[in-house]
């Protein structure tokens, strides 16, 4: 008998791995369409003199494939994305692992909770930004947000009582993927944490590791493509320190004002510099439009435009076509206007006010960047003076354990190696319930997205991977 139950453990087990590869090598379904809902979700958890305040707390969900026959009266898991800086619609339309592969696969419910202060998750609405009500903004009222939200769903939706619960997330979404697994088991049974990066100070980890890693993703590219673009930088600092030289320096990057001062030029320094980490950030093999337009494999057309047009315009003139690849891919930008030109995900405010509270990853520059000495105090200063808050810079790993968090169970960890963040990310697995998965040729949360012809194989392994792994827990 103890025979015969193996031998049927085994059949279905590899049953199971065949509709695996079989889901991820067909036509995948389309998009499941997604109902937009609101919840009275709790201003203040920790606090009870402020409750019963509530704010409308948007999420997103889909039940098109929910039709499962769970035990405990369960239609089916429930795959919860663990929202981010972004409006979450976002991260809906490029999560097709899970909209497309997984969920169809375990006849699952997709939630996709929005993080409070972005998109239109906004406790004081236009006013949520002003001093004195910014302060509600934490990945503790985050996660408490979230496991609020998903006893609600369980107590008001029929057969979701008993459904288990698996989270997912891509960055600071991983990062909460994380901790909410961490801090919730008896919430949250498993999750995927796509590069997540972890590298809170006292970890350890170089605070110039990010810039040197999209430096080589640039370098690697193309022989000499790095070397330009250091060049370049060093010739618009040059230009920088005077009148005449910023004039020249707004004409050929094409501004759309003039530079009227030497901390404007620095700006616009700074601009450039974030669009093509951005971009090694992004550098998926088909077009993508993930807060911003870009192109296939833009760090290779980045460097063949900048390495193609120097002898013919010159340097600064080729290295404005260049991070045009970035910040003006639709070509119907005539100027850069840096203020207003700059991804969904690279304004004002809320990312600005977790990384001067709780989520301090601290960050120089070097590489084929500018150099910027990482400085605690300059950091310390700027943070009190933007939102009059004072940096703890140590709480985010005493809060959050950093890269110590071997308590921990059932919790996949993937980093893409041309993505800069996979230098902050878990990169051993913990133990076998706690394993990491390096993947080459895969830029920022790629295994989260839908799978597709271009995609370069060690993804596709990766994802086959992940898939049995959940599944595995999920059985």
């Amino acid at each position: 008998k103890k025979w015969h139950f193996q031998m049927r453990a085994l059949f279905f087990l590899a049953l199971f791995f065949f509709l695996v590869a079989s889901s991820l090598g067909d036509p995948l379904p389309p998009v499941p369409p997604y109902e937009t809902r609101f919840y009275d979700q709790t201003l203040d958890h920790f606090n009870f003199a402020t409750q019963p305040q509530h704010y409308r707390q948007r999420y997103l969900i889909a039940d098109k494939y929910w039709t499962g026959d769970y035990p405990g009266n369960c239609s089916g898991p429930i795959f919860f994305y663990t929202g981010n800086e972004s409006p979450v619609t976002t991260y809906y339309e490029n999560s097709g692992f899970f909209t497309q592969v997984l969920a169809p696969l375990h006849k699952g419910l997709l939630v996709f909770a929005e993080h409070r202060y972005f998109g239109l998750s906004m406790p004081f609405g236009k006013e949520s930004f002003e001093y004195g009500k910014i302060n509600y903004l934490s990945p503790e009222q985050a996660l408490a947000d979230y496991v609020e939200l998903i006893s609600h769903l369980k107590q008001t939706i029929p057969r979701a009582a008993n459904c288990p619960v698996f989270a997912f997330g891509g960055s600071y979404g991983g990062m909460l993927t994380t901790w909410i697994r961490m801090k919730y088991p008896n919430i949250v049974m498993g999750a995927l944490a796509s590069s997540a990066p972890l590298s809170f100070l006292g970890t350890g980890i170089s605070p110039y590791a990010f810039s040197l890693a999209a430096s080589a993703t640039f370098e690697d590219a193309l022989e000499g493509c790095g070397t330009l673009i250091h060049d370049a930088f060093v010739e618009l600092e040059k230009l920088s320190v005077n009148e005449t030289g910023r004039q020249l320096m707004a004409q050929q990057l094409k501004l759309c004002g003039p530079l009227n001062s030497a901390d404007e030029a620095a700006a616009t320094i700074d601009w450039i510099v974030s669009g093509l980490q951005g971009m090694a950030m992004l550098d998926y093999p088909y077009e993508t439009n993930y807060g911003i337009s870009l192109p296939a494999w833009p760090v290779n057309q980045t460097c063949d435009i900048i390495s193609e047009q120097t002898p013919i315009i010159g340097l600064v003139p080729a290295f404005e076509q260049a991070i045009g690849t970035f910040y003006n891919n639709s070509g119907d930008l005539t100027c850069y206007n840096i203020t207003t030109d700059v991804p969904n995900w690279g304004k004002c405010c809320g990312w600005n006010y977790l990384a001067c509270t709780e989520v301090y990853l601290p960050s120089g520059s070097d590489g084929i960047f500018p150099y910027v000495p990482w400085s605690l105090k300059a950091d310390t200063d700027s943070c009190f003076e933007q939102f009059n808050v004072t940096l703890r810079p140590y709480w985010g790993i005493v809060e959050f354990g950093g890269f110590n968090l071997s308590a921990g169970s059932n919790i996949i960890f993937s980093n893409g190696m041309l993505d800069p963040w996979h230098t902050s990310g878990m990169l051993k697995s913990l133990k076998e319930s706690m394993p990491a998965i390096l993947i080459p040729e895969s830029a920022h949360h790629f295994d989260l997205r839908a799978p597709n012809d271009a995609d370069p194989i060690y993804v596709t392994n990766a994802r086959e991977w992940e898939a049995k792994v959940i599944g595995q827990w999920l059985e």
